[in-house]
């Protein structure tokens, strides 16, 4: 597992971007995704490089690192830009994510361009402590989106209770939902929390212009996944 402290060391990461947009599929935001390389160039695979990280006790360090290369992407972007955190690797709001502050500011980057968005909330223990990361985002000028909603502990109520900006519906609700009564009713429900909430919902995963087109007229706002564009090292400017 030492290759892990090499990867990190090296800065061994690329930026990727996936278009995310609104219901005229015009480019409203993207995300941004942390890709790594091997000293031979090859790319490793995200869930195994975290799962090193982990076993390694380096997610912390990974985690950072992901965070301040995608605060430097989003110079690039100029559009809100959504950016993924692991809310177990932050032990201290104020200690660990003053330095992703202070590159935003040295960027010139307007804070509400972020949204930073609560990864593997599943296997937070403690939601307390998750809420004072959350609430030190927002007290920056950040926002914040609740990311697989619907998986896990990520019920209606932690919904209400975290109070999102952005609501992003798991995708396993998503694909084939124009066909599956059970998903409408998932992809309903969360959407009714996500209004109540304030929460802008989109749905990720989408594939089909017909899962597109129903989640469209419930009323989704914001849409995700291959049918729009594939994560890329160069940001997408356009919907084909």
């Amino acid at each position: 597992m030492q290759w892990i402290d090499d990867v990190i060391h090296r800065n061994a990461i690329v930026s990727y971007s996936q278009p995310i947009v609104n219901n005229k599929k015009e480019i409203y935001a993207y995300e941004v995704l942390s890709r790594f390389t091997r000293e031979d160039g090859t790319l490793i695979f995200p869930n195994e490089i975290f799962t090193a990280a982990k076993t390694r006790g380096r997610l912390y360090a990974l985690d950072r690192l992901c965070r301040m290369a995608a605060v430097k992407y989003a110079a690039i972007l100029k559009k809100k830009t959504f950016i993924n955190f692991i809310p177990t690797s932050i032990y201290s709001p104020e200690h660990c994510l003053q330095s992703t502050v202070k590159l935003a500011k040295l960027l010139q980057i307007d804070p509400n361009q972020f949204v930073f968005e609560v990864v593997e909330s599943e296997q937070v223990d403690d939601i307390e402590h998750l809420k004072s990361i959350l609430h030190y985002y927002n007290e920056k000028g950040f926002q914040y989106a609740l990311d697989d909603v619907g998986e896990g502990y990520n019920t209606l109520e932690m919904l209400a209770d975290m109070k999102p900006h952005y609501m992003k519906l798991d995708m396993k609700y998503v694909q084939g939902v124009k066909d599956d009564l059970e998903k409408q009713h998932t992809a309903k429900q969360f959407l009714k929390k996500a209004l109540e909430i304030g929460a802008t919902p989109l749905a990720e995963g989408i594939e089909t212009e017909e899962d597109f087109e129903w989640l469209k007229q419930i009323g989704y706002e914001l849409f995700q996944g291959y049918l729009f564009g594939k994560p890329s090292p160069e940001p997408q400017r356009s919907i084909t």
